[in-house]
């Protein structure tokens, strides 16, 4: 082939992969941006004392909102195409942007920022500045590795990649069954795979990301993976200068939070669900928590939000959402709602020593036989490498202020907290998953799932024991600085 003919191909295929990229970018931004001016617009007037919180919770919830959109198109009997998606997404911003009034808003937080900035010394603005570039760098690497990686993981080829590559091709959801039933029907409209039963959520954003890069690709598809990470950081930075930590105490927070390996590793490996139930319970744990704080019906809104797409990305993610009810019963009257927890906890324990020998909970199958996989647990926790120090700062913190952890401002969040430890314990040592514990391929994925919930938790611990220890100098929790 000549020379000019090799050029011709290669500016067709770098034109093409442009477009493939600018592709993937609208389909992570046109949700985003739906999503923040949605969350701007629960708070009107008071918007501007949101703004990172607004755009943390806002990819989660555009990403729901696409989701449930392209359902609906589903069930109409529509095939799917990006531009009836975009079109919903666009005029769900248009709407939330007339509310939310999204330019004074931002005039407002740049303004705010800078001055936050201008405020503090110089040692603590560079260290500031400093940290938000390897996050920004880090984001970037992690984009990187998902552009360039591979579909490697054994549950996202066979659980959920698996899904999505059906629907991209037909252009709406079709029907998976278990081997059995599919061998039974010998129908060609019917698909298997191991887990037949999982949510649809994150097949529906692989395949709407597939959708704007214009063909199947399966490394392209998990940017949503990279999303709800810096999403996640977003929100976690505003919630904690809710919590009245100054700007380089909450940068410093994220920085460690995001920096945990086993967090990265479900992002630059991406294609397994666990990160998006991780961030979407962390979320409602954390505007549930200020809600018991605030009393704001916004907290409580963006709670409901968070925990509705938490119970739609995988099965345990409606048992996570229910360990929220405890926080909502001691909130309400700490007495009566800690009475509660107390013999909901002996009923359980009760069960186990009483109860059928097997039974299935929401398809977590649940067995009253301990399983001995604690040395397993322990090493994965507190010798390998997976959550730095992560751990033994969670231990030492709850331990060195027990004495507080059941007052007013604290009691929900622990309530929160030991039935997540509780769900976990049982999960471990008494169901089906004791064999992927003892396997190690379940251990730190599981974790995760409530690790960013736990992370915000130590933090409330170490404010309310800042709070106490000079009361004239520090804020109450509930009237942190605006985000």
């Amino acid at each position: 082939m000549s020379a000019p003919g090799l050029v011709a191909i290669g500016r067709s295929s770098g034109t093409l992969a442009m477009r493939e990229l600018l592709g993937v970018g609208a389909s992570v931004a046109l949700p985003w941006i739906a999503g923040a001016l949605a969350v701007a617009a629960l708070w009107r007037g008071r918007a501007e004392a949101r703004g990172l919180i607004a755009i943390g919770y806002g990819y989660v919830a555009g990403a729901l909102a696409t989701t449930l959109f392209v359902r609906a198109l589903s069930v109409a009997g529509w095939r799917w195409n990006v531009a009836t998606i975009a079109g919903a997404l666009l005029a769900l911003a248009a709407v939330a942007a007339y509310v939310a009034e999204p330019w004074a808003i931002m005039r407002g937080g740049a303004a705010r920022s800078a001055a936050t900035l201008a405020n503090l010394p110089r040692a603590t603005r560079t260290i500031f500045l400093l940290l938000l570039v390897l996050l920004g760098i880090d984001v970037v690497a992690l984009a990187a590795c998902v552009a360039w990686g591979l579909l490697e993981p054994y549950d996202a080829l066979a659980q959920w990649g698996d899904k999505a590559k059906v629907w991209y091709e037909y252009g709406s959801i079709r029907p998976f069954v278990d081997s059995t039933t599919w061998r039974r029907l010998a129908d060609p409209a019917y698909f298997w795979d191991p887990n037949p039963s999982y949510p649809a959520t994150v097949p529906l954003l692989e395949v709407w990301t597939t959708l704007a890069a214009g063909r199947w690709d399966e490394s392209l598809m998990n940017m949503p993976w990279v999303a709800a990470f810096a999403a996640l950081g977003c929100a976690f930075y505003g919630q904690v200068r809710r919590l009245g930590f100054g700007p380089a105490k909450a940068i410093a927070s994220t920085y460690v939070l995001l920096s945990i390996p086993i967090l990265q590793i479900n992002v630059a490996v991406s294609g397994m669900a666990d990160l998006f139930v991780s961030v979407g319970y962390g979320l409602a744990a954390m505007s549930l928590w200020q809600w018991t704080r605030t009393r704001d019906w916004q907290d409580a809104a963006l709670a409901l939000v968070m925990v509705i797409f938490c119970a739609t990305v995988k099965n345990e993610g409606l048992v996570w959402a229910l360990t929220l009810l405890p926080a909502v019963a001691v909130a309400l009257h700490r007495r009566i709602g800690l009475s509660l927890c107390i013999v909901a906890a002996a009923a359980i324990v009760l069960f186990l020593v009483y109860g059928p020998d097997e039974i299935r909970i929401f398809g977590i199958s649940m067995t009253m036989k301990f399983a001995a996989v604690g040395w397993t647990i322990l090493e994965h926790m507190l010798v390998m490498d997976n959550w730095h120090l992560f751990w033994y700062a969670a231990i030492a913190i709850v331990l060195w202020n027990a004495r507080w952890l059941l007052g007013a401002r604290l009691a929900p969040m622990t309530a929160t907290i030991a039935a997540d430890v509780g769900f976990v314990v049982l999960v471990y040592f008494f169901s089906g998953a004791a064999f992927g514990v003892a396997s190690e391929n379940l251990v730190n994925r599981f974790l995760l799932q409530m690790v960013p919930a736990l992370a915000f938790y130590l933090l409330a611990i170490l404010r309310e024991r800042e709070a106490r220890s000079a009361p004239t100098a520090a804020a109450p929790l509930a009237a942190g600085p605006a985000a």
